[in-house]
């Protein structure tokens, strides 16, 4: 169990840079720990927050960890007073729980389960969230970006390290979200790419990590991937040991999902415009990385030398295929 967690449930990526080989100290400067989807618990525990801490070495302040949205399954942080609200604030807070009172840090950037799962309502339901988060005033927990706004929001690390955060739902939310009549710095996706390039201008020289919690690849189920069993068997997908059989007509669900997309997958219209749209951002910088979550697997993954990672297993784990893009994959 604990070599499952260990590789399955959260991914981790050290940043190192070295100052001078011939010193003998510790070269790293900046750890990030990439934990996407952990918005629920398991018989009122979370495997991940409990694994790391007992083994992270969160109290060192180098160590950042950042939540990718999907923070709280199915739909957010209701108003207090909602059924689901104790049960909701549990999760979340144990999530705070991780850095609570150390030198790490935790930054929570929101997804489309955060958005009340892009049903009506979603935009108050991130709000909700956020301040909730930020009104604890701890100083080394925050969310971002605030009241629904999409971002960016540019956080220097170090001065070798930049981290942009933003809000990837904003771009696929069909209901009520803030516009041009908000308090947002960023109303437009024109607005919003222009910002991310001039953030990728003006740090040329740093590695920059853009956050968010829809990956702009992937191989897992919202990128497509569907097996004969969900041909065949096309239940299985909500219920897993619901197998009536529904050749041909069965089919449609999984072909049509995985060419067209609904609006959560990769192949959707709306989706691919925002993937295309940051994706020309990130080719102009020599030393961009792309994290999410979204898709529950670890993927690593490369286009045109710009490093892809889905790291979506805080909760769940589900299939994945390899690609011609693929350098590593892994869901066990």
């Amino acid at each position: 169990m604990l070599s499952r967690l260990r590789w399955s449930l959260t991914l981790l990526i050290f940043i190192s840079i070295h100052v001078n080989a011939q010193q003998e100290i510790d070269s790293i400067r900046q750890r990030i720990f990439l934990i996407g989807d952990a918005g629920d618990l398991h018989a009122g525990k979370h495997p991940v927050v409990d694994w790391l801490k007992a083994n992270g070495n969160m109290d060192d302040e180098r160590n950042l960890v950042l939540f990718m949205g999907d923070n709280i399954y199915p739909y957010g942080l209701p108003f207090k007073g909602e059924a689901s609200y104790d049960y909701s604030k549990q999760i979340l807070d144990y999530q705070i729980s991780l850095v609570k009172d150390i030198k790490a840090q935790a930054f929570f950037i929101p997804g489309n389960h955060d958005w009340k799962n892009g049903k009506i309502g979603g935009w108050q339901q991130v709000k909700n969230q956020v301040d909730y988060i930020n009104t604890l005033d701890l100083k080394n927990v925050e969310a971002w970006p605030q009241d629904g706004c999409p971002g960016p929001v540019e956080i220097k690390l170090n001065d070798s390290v930049v981290l942009v955060l933003m809000d990837s739902q904003w771009w696929l939310h069909l209901h009520e979200k803030p516009g041009m009549e908000s308090h947002c710095e960023f109303k437009t996706e024109d607005q919003v790419i222009g910002a991310l390039q001039e953030i990728a201008n003006s740090n040329k020289e740093n590695l920059m990590i853009v956050a968010m919690h829809h990956p702009m690849y992937s191989f897992g189920v919202h990128g497509g991937n569907y097996t004969l069993r969900h041909h065949l068997f096309p239940f299985t997908e909500l219920v897993p040991w619901l197998y009536i059989p529904l050749p041909v007509l069965g089919s449609v669900y999984p072909v049509s999902r995985g060419i067209f997309g609904n609006i959560q997958d990769v192949k959707h219209p709306m989706y691919r415009t925002m993937i295309r749209e940051i994706e020309n951002v990130l080719e102009t910088h020599p030393n961009a990385i792309n994290v999410s979550g979204h898709d529950h697997s670890f993927q690593l993954l490369e286009k045109d030398s710009i490093p892809y990672i889905v790291s979506g297993t805080g909760t769940y784990i589900i299939r994945i295929k390899y690609c011609k893009l693929t350098k590593f994959a892994a869901i066990q």
